[in-house]
């Protein structure tokens, strides 16, 4: 059996890492240009006296960006902390 062909135990580890990368990717696209595309609909709308595109440029967006980040940083935890338990359970 050559080294490409073998069944690898880290495959649902990475399969789940890939996923959760595809949908926080697909996140991030929805926060960048759903709101660019939308903006000159949206900028009779004011808040505090300022555009509403402004708003969701300024403080929306860099948020959204953290909290993207930091759903990775979570999840990633978890799934490192559960393939480190399988492997103790394996030795």
């Amino acid at each position: 059996m050559t080294e490409m062909s073998k069944p690898s135990r880290t495959t649902p580890y990475w399969r789940s890492n890939l996923r959760l990368i595809s949908i926080l990717l697909a996140c991030w696209g929805l926060v960048t240009f759903v709101p660019a595309y939308f903006a000159r609909a949206l900028s009779d709308l004011m808040v505090f006296g300022w555009p509403f595109p402004f708003w969701v440029a300024a403080f929306g967006a860099p948020t959204a960006f953290l909290v993207i980040v930091g759903v990775y940083a979570w999840r990633m935890e978890k799934l490192d902390q559960r393939r480190r338990v399988q492997k103790v359970k394996q030795t």
